[in-house]
């Protein structure tokens, strides 16, 4: 035999390390299952934003859709929320109907491995998606040996009235208007490749009250109305400690955490922070819970009470998020998909009226999407895509009533811009070239000015699409050159601004008399930079852009008085906005 010798980058070595710490720190449990995971949170303006593992193709579970929600949930490959109208929209793998809800209204979901439940607004309870998962060998080969199980029933909710109800591996548990828990699905202990073993069964609820449950891949806990932590199923190895009280915890699979009353977070299992860093919550001091013994097997980490937080996430199987008290999101643990790689800028919903600015960098070299968290003390412009490409983008808005962004390129190609700003996806030709504004009219039709065809619009159709292509509603081929559009809030003005040799001019369409007229010229004659892009703020007030050699200068004016009343900086090497989008944050509720 040949000697051979493998390379491995720093990359695999570390993915390989982690992958050997599992098996010896969690037992076999971790080798029957490959990592896999993509959070999602509701952000600021109440659309969703996921990161992680995209890799299932045309699935896209990592890809929610446009809209506002007020509750996310994500399961194995595949991703669910309620919207703002308390329908459900899921995503991702659907194979086995797990991403085709039915169409009740609800008012709290929970996602599984294959499967989903969910509280309707009646209190029954409502499933859909595999009743007998693992099911496809060849698409995943580590659950080989579920191919021959039978109906399992984790998917037929029993009757009765319930507040809350979690979807594991192969059960799930709900807790009832009474506040007993009830079960149903597989007695049997995962992991597949310990198919026939009988542990302590996941299924079997404890008796008496419960005010929260949270199932996993092998097992389920519930919360006591004194906010202590009980589990059962797992093997038996699940053991939260008696003397810590919960407000809210974490099903999926083996990063078992939980929210304390004081919203510290503590993790707790029979990995070794001290060997195993990676699955260690961030700012937290680890302890054995059988103090004085030479071995440990049971290790619970908590957060200092510096590092506090308002929730922690569903998640995938060896990974967990958090929102912290300050509305960012922290991830920890094995991340082989970036799972613990949150965007950039990321503000979770809250209970405070909070909001999100969307712009367009574009210059010769790049195009990149960014959002300001207005929220924030200081304004910093944050970066989410990762375009490697220059798409030439001159043109942006939002979808007043999905909160969905919408780009143009000079060329006249039209995207979508998903998943908060991190992707985009070409919808269509509007049927112009040289795009240089967008601006959605409160009807939901989207006008823009094409630079040498004029002012065009794109109305809607039966699905609320866009129909391509537009058509000019004012033609002009002259030398007027306008660089952005904007409607006012009752959409009975159209504001666009031009650029002159000395200052800019404020230009109005006045849609019901079709006429056009000059606003603040005093003012805009004044100005000293060009304005590259202009926005309708809630109060009707326009925010501009200024163009600038190094920072990204604002300006807020009130077209009534004619006054300025906001001018700033902020230092961002993405400077040459092309376009400014806000969307409109009273959609929805946060969800406590």
């Amino acid at each position: 035999m040949k000697n051979f010798v493998l390379k491995f980058s720093k990359r695999t070595l570390l993915t390989f390390n982690l992958l050997i710490l599992s098996y010896l720190f969690m037992g076999s449990v971790a080798t029957c299952s490959a990592a896999f995971g993509h959070p999602c949170v509701i952000q600021a303006d109440n659309t969703i934003v996921c990161w992680g593992l995209n890799k299932k193709g045309k699935e896209d579970q990592a890809m929610p859709p446009s809209g506002t929600f007020l509750q996310v949930t994500v399961g194995r490959y595949h991703s669910c929320g309620i919207r703002t109208d308390k329908t459900v929209a899921c995503w991702g793998l659907n194979e086995e109907g797990q991403a085709t809800p039915p169409s009740d209204t609800f008012l709290q979901i929970s996602a599984g491995f294959w499967h989903n439940c969910g509280v309707k607004t009646d209190n029954t309870l409502a499933c859909w998606g595999s009743n007998n998962p693992y099911w496809h060998p060849e698409k995943d080969p580590y659950l080989n040996e579920w191919k021959h199980v039978k109906t399992l029933g984790q998917a037929d909710p029993p009757s009765g009235t319930f507040l809350q109800v979690s979807a594991g591996g192969r059960h799930t548990c709900g807790v009832r208007t009474n506040h007993t828990v009830s079960c149903w699905g597989s007695h049997l202990s995962d992991p597949p490749c310990l198919a026939g073993r009988l542990g302590n069964s996941q299924s079997i609820p404890l008796s008496g009250e419960f005010s929260q449950v949270a199932t996993g891949l092998d097992h389920s806990c519930g919360i006591r109305p004194d906010h202590k932590m009980e589990c059962w199923g797992g093997f038996g190895n699940h053991h939260p400690h008696r003397d810590i009280l919960y407000s809210q915890m974490l099903g999926g699979g083996y990063m078992r955490c939980g929210l304390k009353t004081d919203n510290t977070v503590a993790c707790f299992g029979n990995v070794d922070p001290g060997i195993n860093e990676g699955f260690r919550i961030p700012n937290s001091t680890c302890r054995c819970s059988i103090p004085g013994t030479r071995s440990c097997n049971d290790y619970i980490c908590t957060t200092s009470p510096s590092h506090t937080f308002s929730q922690i996430l569903e998640t995938g199987m060896s990974y967990a998020c958090g929102v912290r008290t300050n509305n960012t999101v922290v991830c920890w643990g094995y991340d082989p998909y970036g799972q613990t790689f949150t965007p950039r800028g990321l503000i979770a919903k809250s209970s405070e009226p909070a909001c999100l600015l969307y712009g367009v960098h574009n210059n010769e070299k790049e195009t990149q999407f960014f959002i300001i968290n207005i929220n924030t003390g200081s304004l910093d412009v944050h970066v989410r895509s990762r375009l490697d490409e220059n798409h030439n983008i001159d043109a942006l808005d939002i979808d007043p009533f999905n909160n969905q962004l919408y780009a143009a390129s000079v060329e006249g190609s039209l995207y979508k811009v998903r998943n908060g700003a991190q992707v985009i996806t070409e919808i269509g030709k509007i049927g112009f070239a040289n795009i240089e504004a967008l601006s959605f009219h409160s009807d939901g039709s989207l006008w823009g000015w094409a630079q040498g065809a004029g002012l065009f619009k794109v109305d809607k159709g039966e699905n609320n699409e866009l129909k391509l292509p537009g058509k000019v509603i004012i033609p002009y081929t002259g030398d007027l050159k306008l660089e952005d559009v904007t409607w006012n809030k009752e959409g009975t003005i159209l504001y666009a601004v031009e650029n002159l040799e000395q200052g800019s001019r404020l230009w109005a369409y006045d849609k019901s008399r079709n006429d056009v007229n000059f606003v603040c010229p005093e003012l805009m004659g004044s100005l000293k930079s060009k304005v590259n892009a202009l926005e309708t703020l809630p109060n009707n007030t326009l925010a501009f852009v200024f163009e600038e050699k190094k920072n990204l200068a604002y300006g807020v004016i009130n077209v009534q008085t004619c006054e300025m009343t906001t001018r700033g900086e902020m230092a961002t090497v993405y400077n040459q906005v092309k376009g400014i989008a806000w969307p409109d944050c009273s959609h929805g509720d946060a969800v406590k």
